[in-house]
């Protein structure tokens, strides 16, 4: 049987999605940490009527859609474990539908660990790049 990936925590009220012991803002930006009287470009996203605020919603609309993403699969992998249960437990699911069930639950497995795959490389090039 396949695990549910378990239950989708609520928004992330500092909005770092995982990356609060990194040191990093939503913005990407070092916060306090960075040289004193530089200026963060990425300051003003998020700000009511301050320029750059067309920036969050694209951050906003990616988040969002990563997160719906990722709770279709979770809905996915817990109909799967749930059509195998009733299976066992001689249910009224039947085996081709319980195959195929399992079967998207790894197939779109599978494709989350890639995105995240992707996600963690392209963090990474991004650390990487001396400004």
């Amino acid at each position: 049987m396949i695990g549910a990936v378990g239950p989708l925590r609520g928004p992330d009220p500092a909005g770092l999605g995982g990356l609060a012991g990194s040191g990093l803002s939503r913005t990407g930006s070092a916060g306090p940490s960075g040289p004193a009287g530089v200026g963060d470009p990425q300051a003003s996203l998020g700000r009511p009527g301050v320029a750059g605020n067309a920036g969050s919603e694209v951050a906003g609309s990616f988040l969002d859609a990563l997160g719906e993403a990722l709770a279709g699969l979770n809905d996915q992998l817990v109909a799967a474990d749930a059509a195998a249960a009733d299976f066992a437990a001689g249910g009224e699911t039947d085996l081709h539908d319980v195959i195929l069930a399992l079967s998207e639950a790894q197939l779109g497995l599978r494709f989350g660990v890639a995105v995240r795959d992707r996600l963690l490389e392209a963090y990474q090039d991004v650390m990487r790049l001396q400004i």
